[in-house]
Parts: C-alpha cells; sequence; structure tokens
C-alpha cells in the first residue's frame, strides 16, 4: 500500500479534472456534444483537442478514482466506506440535477430558441417535460458521479477479498508480472470487453447503451485500487514512461491517419470494415487510452513528486469546480458566442472567465462554509485548539 501521499496523482486529478474545462468549452466550436450552445464557425482544431483526449481522459480520471478509494478503506468497513461514498457523491449528485444541471439546460434553450423567459419560469419543465434532450430533466457532467458510485458499490466485494490474505497473494502475483514490457499486456484485458461490446455499445452515458465504455471504465477504476495498493507498479511505469509516450504517438498517428473521419467504430460499409477495420479500431484506441495512462503516469512520477500550496487549495476546490464548470461555461457561451471575434478570442475569453468564476464561486460561497462543503462534496473545516494547532503547525 502507498504510505505517503503521492502528489504526482493529485497533480494529475487536478490535470484531468482541469482539461474538462477546456475539453467542454471546445465542444461549442465542433458539431455535437454537451453543451448544445454551438458558435456559428466550427473549429478542426477543437475537433481535433476533443476527438484525442477523449480517448483517455475519462479512463485517467476513473483510474484516479480507485486510487482515492484504497485510501478512503483504509481505515473503514464495508458499511462505513458506503457510508462515506453516498455522502461524498449522492448528496453533490443530488445537487447537481436539482440545482445546477437545470441552469445549464435553460441556456441551451434559450440559446437554440426553444424556450422564452425567466429561469423561475423554465424551472417546472424540468420535471414535467421528460427525459433529456426530448425533455429538459438531465444529469449531464453528473454522469460521471453517478458511475463512480456504481462503480464503488460493484467493486466492494472485489476490494474486501484483496484485503484478505488470497486477495494480497493475488495483488503480490500482479506486482511481479507487472515488470517492464508486461506492464503493457493489460492492453490485452481490456480487449477482451472491447471488442464483444463496443459493435453493440458505441457509447452514449445513460446506463443503457454504454457497456463498452462501462467495462473499460469500470477495469481503469480497478486499476487504480491495484496501484494504489503495489506501488512498485508505479515504479515500473516510470521506468518505462519513455516507451509508453512513443506507443502513444504512434497510436494517435494511426488513429487519426486511419478512423478520424469515422467518428464511431467502423461498421457501416462493409464486410472487410466488419472483419478488418473494425478490431483494428479496438486494438487502437485501448493501445492509445493505455499507452496515455501510462505516460501521463510515468512523467507525473518523475516530475510531480513535490506539493505546494496551490495544489493544497486546489485539490480541495476540484470537486466543487467539477461540478459547476459546465454550468457556467454554458451561461458564458450563451453570452459569448454571438461576438463578432475571433474563435481563438471566444475560446480563451469563456475558458479563463470559467475558472474565474468557479474558483470565485469555490472561495467565497461554498470553502468558507461547512453546510456548502457538505452539499458539494468537500470535507468539513475543523478549528484546531491552540495545542493541535500548535502540533500541526510543528
Amino acid at each position: 500500500m502507498i504510505q505517503s501521499r503521492r502528489y504526482d496523482l493529485d497533480w494529475l486529478r487536478l490535470i484531468a479534472f482541469g482539461i474538462l474545462i477546456y475539453f467542454h468549452t471546445a465542444i461549442i466550436f465542433i458539431p455535437g456534444g454537451l453543451p448544445l450552445i454551438q458558435n456559428d464557425v466550427n473549429s478542426q482544431w477543437m475537433d481535433g483537442f476533443v476527438t484525442f483526449s477523449s480517448q483517455f481522459r475519462l479512463a485517467l480520471l476513473f483510474l484516479i478514482s480507485g486510487v482515492g478509494v484504497a485510501f478512503a478503506r483504509r481505515r473503514r468497513s464495508s458499511r462505513e466506506f458506503i457510508a462515506e461514498r453516498s455522502q461524498r457523491l449522492l448528496i453533490p449528485f443530488t445537487i447537481g440535477l436539482l440545482l445546477v444541471v437545470p441552469v445549464c439546460v435553460y441556456f441551451e434553450r434559450l440559446h437554440l430558441n426553444e424556450f422564452t423567459g425567466s429561469f423561475l419560469a423554465f424551472l417546472p419543465s424540468v420535471f414535467s417535460t421528460g427525459v433529456y434532450p426530448s425533455g429538459n430533466l438531465s444529469w449531464h457532467h453528473f454522469w460521471f458521479i453517478g458511475y463512480l458510485y456504481i462503480f464503488c458499490l460493484l467493486g466492494l466485494r472485489v476490494f474486501t477479498w484483496f484485503e484478505g490474505t488470497s486477495g494480497q497473494s493475488c495483488l503480490d502475483r500482479i506486482a511481479n508480472y507487472c515488470k517492464g514490457s508486461r506492464i503493457y499486456h493489460f492492453i490485452g484485458l481490456l480487449l477482451i470487453v472491447e471488442i464483444p461490446l463496443r459493435v453493440f455499445f458505441p457509447g452514449f452515458r445513460d446506463l443503457v447503451h454504454d457497456w463498452a465504455s462501462f467495462g473499460h471504465w469500470f477495469l481503469m477504476f480497478l486499476a487504480g485500487y491495484v496501484l494504489a495498493n503495489r506501488p512498485a507498479i508505479l515504479d515500473e511505469i516510470n521506468k518505462m514512461r519513455f516507451i509508453s509516450l512513443i506507443g502513444a504517438v504512434v497510436s494517435t498517428a494511426l488513429y487519426f491517419s486511419i478512423f478520424y473521419e469515422y467518428n464511431q467504430p467502423p461498421l457501416t460499409r462493409d464486410t472487410a470494415n466488419v472483419l478488418f477495420l473494425y478490431p483494428l479500431f479496438c486494438v487502437v484506441t485501448i493501445t492509445l487510452a493505455w499507452c496515455c495512462l501510462l505516460t501521463c503516469l510515468g512523467f507525473a512520477a518523475q516530475h510531480l513528486r513535490f506539493s505546494n500550496r496551490v495544489l493544497v487549495y486546489l485539490n480541495e476546490s476540484v470537486y466543487p469546480l467539477f461540478i459547476l464548470h459546465l454550468t457556467v461555461i454554458a451561461m458564458l457561451g450563451y453570452v459569448i458566442t454571438p461576438f463578432d471575434v475571433s474563435i481563438a478570442a471566444k475560446y480563451m475569453l469563456i475558458t479563463t472567465l470559467t475558472i474565474v468564476i468557479c474558483l470565485a464561486s469555490y472561495h467565497l460561497l461554498i470553502r468558507p462554509f461547512n453546510t456548502m462543503r457538505f452539499l458539494f462534496g468537500v470535507k468539513a473545516k475543523t478549528i484546531d485548539s491552540p495545542a493541535t494547532a500548535a502540533v500541526r503547525s510543528h
């Protein structure tokens, strides 16, 4: 088990969540995706950025979440673990569905000229018009919290088994196996899920049409739990970081040269596509995802093993920022997309203002108040006695 805090994983978590702001803002300048607010001119560069980051960004978040779960289980029974996860995940999830996402949908409907009027006039339609996109009830980016909570429930028996004698022995065997190039054999395990499922479930975050991604991310989540329990694997990943980088570059080049035009698994043209291109598509995308993850983990382990005040502050703020960011982007997108300026200017203005507004909201409205911290999934602020403060400072 990792005994001291791995600041490189904290930095990666911040970076991965930070990319969300630039990712969701870029969607405004390409067809499809959330938010539904669209600029009148599209950007090929933004489309490339969204396509590339989509291959591994969420897998990285679920992997790091698996690391966090390993720490959350350290001093908790299974019942205490579920209670803690329910508080940290389900309460912000509920707040998001009732208060945060409706604001985002409201600005989308205004942009699409599907509604006119105030937000208060719009709010009842969230609960009376049915499920998004035909209706106004949606979970938007909160699907991630829902999936993560389900992963915690599904993984509970696995975690309990790993914590026993047989499970510890299994973790030792995994750590002994994952040396050198064998760290890439995990690609084969991912392909066992990917190839039979992706053809039927190309991906839609609704827990019904998303079983390929669901299985993929659940394996990443479990991989994070294993990494936290056997940090020697992280050392191997660090050693192989340049090989991982080469693999990421090569697989990315293959993806963009062969599959970029499809925007989905290539299954719709002829039999040759099904028998050859589809399996190749799965191999390339899974290799890209795994090599990118290992590259991020390896270089972070080499260069980000430090902490500072910025990390401490942002590490606590990242969850509220995740909750708020898409709604703020939608609001700003609605206001800024009509401006007669370049795409680059609109993009930088939306991303910069989103960061400023989200951080200000956290600092002024959430951070000082334990009730707000509770609602947004942040641990309560404790007031130290003078003696405790002196010990902590020492």
